[in-house]
């Protein structure tokens, strides 16, 4: 950018903001539709930029707390299922559990 006063090179700001990569991203119908469901749990008056960076951060948290796939899922079904054949070596207390049943629940 030429300066018109000086006729020299001058740059829109005196240092650089960041040194990380931005990114541009395109706002099409569904980030507007993220970002407009987003807003009432973000803080009020965040630029769009910090706006689509908390959704990044946060969906990307959401993603890897998601539900394990089939195969995970599977394993922990069967890992619990032998809980139930051998209730001891959970540490369950089967008679205790009765007794605090009828303790709780008399029969009338």
């Amino acid at each position: 950018m030429v300066h018109p006063k000086c006729g020299g090179t001058k740059w829109y700001t005196k240092r650089v903001p960041t040194r990380h990569h931005r990114i541009q991203v395109t706002e099409d119908p569904e980030l507007t539709s993220a970002l407009r469901t987003a807003a009432p749990h973000l803080p009020s008056g965040l630029p769009r930029s910090q706006q689509i960076r908390e959704l990044a951060i946060v969906g990307a948290q959401s993603l890897a707390s998601a539900p394990r796939g089939e195969p995970e899922r599977r394993a922990l079904l069967d890992s619990l299922a032998e809980t139930f054949d051998d209730p001891a070596a959970a540490g369950v207390d089967w008679d205790v559990l009765r007794e605090s049943k009828q303790l709780a629940w008399p029969a009338r």
